[in-house]
């Protein structure tokens, strides 16, 4: 009769009861049980501690912090020293902002007014508007009203600060009047 291998018994080595019977063991032994040992002397087990504390410490993630601000960055403009035609400037990924710079040609300005979606109107604080500016405007208000943007330009000309701000008031108010009457 042919007889099968069987598998030795294997004791228990966790679970309370296994550990109750571990404690008895080392009891029997006089050496004391792991606690004891860890209260007699700290020292021998505090690497093994560290160790832990090691691991436990790269288990929590460190929160990413969102920094994306809250507004756009500010659009930068660029002053250059001689434009030849229009200037593309990208701006980001999928947005870029061409400029254009115009004289007192009529057909210019009716070509721009049709395709412009922002105007910077440079106004000289020193001789205030021009003829050239109105008929723009008038123009712009026939090929559809882009967003316009008065831009008072010589202010280092004047010395008197009072001065300053009476002529900053008056064109702002004279701009401001032309621009809500050719919007309406």
């Amino acid at each position: 009769v042919e007889t099968k291998d069987q598998k030795k018994h294997r004791k228990k080595n966790s679970g309370p009861k296994a550990g109750k019977k571990k404690k008895r063991h080392l009891q029997d032994l006089q050496l004391g049980d792991e606690e004891d040992a860890w209260k007699r002397n700290p020292k021998a087990f505090a690497v093994q501690s560290a160790v832990t504390q090691d691991l436990k410490t790269k288990k929590h993630h460190i929160p990413v912090i969102d920094r994306t601000p809250l507004e756009p960055p500010p659009i930068v403009v660029v002053k250059l020293t001689e434009i030849r035609g229009p200037v593309t400037i990208v701006s980001g990924k999928k947005r870029r902002l061409t400029i254009i710079e115009y004289g007192c040609d009529i057909n210019m300005m009716i070509d721009l007014a049709k395709v412009a979606d922002l105007v910077l109107m440079l106004i000289g604080a020193s001789f205030g508007f021009e003829m050239e500016m109105f008929e723009f405007l008038n123009i712009c208000q026939v090929h559809g009203f882009p967003k316009i943007v008065g831009v008072l330009t010589h202010l280092d000309s004047f010395k008197h600060n009072k001065q300053l701000k009476k002529t900053k008031k008056r064109l702002k108010h004279r701009f401001w009047s032309e621009v809500y009457q050719v919007g309406r």
